[in-house]
C-alpha cells in the first residue's frame, strides 16, 4: 500500500473534487489552444506530420489528466503526472521541428510551456507541492533547451536569444509557480484547521468519565424502571408465589439480552438501526432483514477517517432512497493481513447521476482505504474496499 502524501486530494478529498471542473477545463484550454496555434501557422509549417504528432501527444496528455483526476479511479499518482510533463515537452518539441527554419518558429515555440502550465494548473490539487515546481523545473529546462537551438537557428533582429528563451518559458514558470504557491497555501490552510479539530478531540477524550457516568446514569434509569417496582411489588407481598418467578427471569433475561446485544453491536451496525429508525419515525415500517455481516466485528478496527467516510456513504444512500434502500448489504470480514468490506445497495438512476451524487463519497473514500472500486452495473451500486488491522 503506498504512503499518503501531502497533497489536497489527501487532506481534503471533497475540496479536490470540487475542483475538478478546473482540472477539466484546464485541460481542454491546453489542448484547444494548442491546436488553434497550430491552425493559425499551418501554411508555415514544412512538416505537418510533426506539428500533428505533436496535436497528438497534447491529446493524450489531456486524457490522461482529466481520466486520472476521475474519483472513480483515483488518487492521481506521481506516474500519471509525469506522463503529461513527458508528453508536452515531446509535443513542443515536435511542433518546434515542423516549423523549423521559417516565420512561424518563434510563435509556435509557446504552445508547449503554455499548455505545460495550464496543465499544471489542473494537477495542482492532486499532487505535492514539491512535485510540482521539481517537474515544472525540469520541464524548463528541457523546453528551455529547445527554445535556445531554435533561437541560434532563427535569430530575431536586435533580439538576444536569453531573451528569446525567457519569452518562451514565461508562461510555464507563471502558471506552474503559481499553482504550487496556491495549493500550498491551501494545504496550510487545512492542516491548520487539523491541528485545531485534534485538539478538540483531546479536549473531548478528557471528558470521557463524564461520558462514562452519564452512560451508567442510563442504565440506572433502566433498572429504577423495570426492577424497583417489581421488588417493591414482591416486597409488598406475602409470598413468592411461581409466577412471581417467573417474571424475574424474564426481566432478567430482557436485561441481559439488551446489555449483550448493546455489548456485541459495532458502530457500522448502531449506525444502520439509527437511520432505519428515521423511517419509523415518519410512521414507515423499514425492512427488518440483516443488513451488516460483520461476524468477527472487524468495523471497529477501522480509523476515525475510514468510519467517517463510510458513515457519510451510508447516510447519502439512505437520503436518496428516502430511508427505505432496496438490498442493502454490508459484508466485512478478515482476508489474510486485512481487512475487507462489500456495500451493495440497488439504486435506481442512470449511471452519469450516480456518479454525481455519489462521486465526492467514493473520492473521500478512495484516499481514507487506499485500495478502493466502485461500479454501478443494472441497477446496483457495488463499493469494495480494505483497510489494515489497527
Amino acid at each position: 500500500m503506498r504512503p499518503p502524501e501531502r497533497t489536497r486530494q489527501e487532506l481534503d478529498p471533497v475540496g479536490a473534487f470540487a475542483s475538478r471542473a478546473i482540472t477539466i477545463g484546464s485541460a481542454l484550454v491546453a489542448f484547444a489552444f494548442a491546436a488553434a496555434m497550430v491552425v493559425s501557422y499551418i501554411d508555415w509549417i514544412k512538416n505537418p506530420a510533426l506539428a500533428l504528432m505533436g496535436l497528438l501527444s497534447l491529446g493524450v496528455a489531456s486524457i490522461i489528466v482529466t481520466s486520472a483526476t476521475d474519483p472513480y479511479r483515483g488518487p492521481f499518482h506521481r506516474g500519471p503526472h509525469g506522463w503529461v510533463v513527458a508528453l508536452s515537452i515531446l509535443a513542443g518539441a515536435f511542433i518546434t521541428a515542423g516549423a523549423w527554419d521559417t516565420d512561424a518558429l518563434f510563435a509556435l515555440g509557446w504552445v508547449g510551456p503554455a499548455s505545460l502550465g495550464l496543465y499544471s494548473i489542473g494537477m495542482a490539487a492532486y499532487r505535492p507541492v514539491r512535485e510540482i515546481v521539481a517537474y515544472g523545473a525540469l520541464a524548463s529546462v528541457f523546453m528551455g533547451f529547445t527554445s535556445m537551438l531554435q533561437a541560434q537557428a532563427n535569430p530575431l533582429p536586435n533580439v538576444p536569444d536569453a531573451a528569446i528563451v525567457g519569452i518562451h518559458l514565461l508562461p510555464l514558470l507563471a502558471l506552474n509557480f503559481s499553482a504550487a504557491a496556491f495549493t500550498h497555501s491551501i494545504i496550510q490552510s487545512i492542516e491548520r484547521m487539523r491541528a485545531e479539530a485534534r485538539a478538540a478531540e483531546r479536549l473531548s477524550a478528557e471528558q470521557e468519565t463524564g461520558v462514562a457516568r452519564s452512560v451508567q446514569q442510563d442504565r440506572v434509569t433502566i433498572l429504577n424502571r423495570e426492577v424497583v417496582p417489581f421488588f417493591t411489588e414482591v416486597l409488598g407481598g406475602r409470598e413468592i408465589t411461581p409466577d412471581v418467578r417467573e417474571h424475574a427471569r424474564s426481566i432478567a433475561d430482557a436485561i441481559r439480552a439488551v446489555m449483550v446485544a448493546e455489548v456485541d453491536r459495532t458502530w457500522l451496525e448502531n449506525l444502520v438501526e439509527h437511520l432505519r429508525a428515521r423511517a419509523r419515525r415518519h410512521g414507515e415500517a423499514p425492512d427488518g432483514a440483516r443488513v451488516v455481516f460483520d461476524d468477527d466485528n472487524v468495523a471497529n478496527l477501522m480509523t476515525y477517517d475510514q468510519r467517517t467516510a463510510l458513515r457519510a456513504l451510508l447516510v447519502a444512500i439512505f437520503d436518496l432512497t428516502d430511508d427505505r434502500p432496496q438490498n442493502l448489504e454490508i459484508v466485512i470480514a478478515r482476508v489474510g493481513e486485512r481487512c475487507q468490506g462489500f456495500v451493495a445497495v440497488d439504486i435506481d438512476m442512470v449511471d452519469p447521476l450516480v456518479k454525481s451524487k455519489f462521486g465526492p463519497y467514493l473520492a473521500v473514500m478512495r484516499v481514507v482505504f487506499r485500495r478502493l472500486r466502485a461500479e454501478h452495473l443494472q441497477s446496483v451500486l457495488t463499493v469494495r474496499f480494505s483497510y489494515d488491522q489497527r
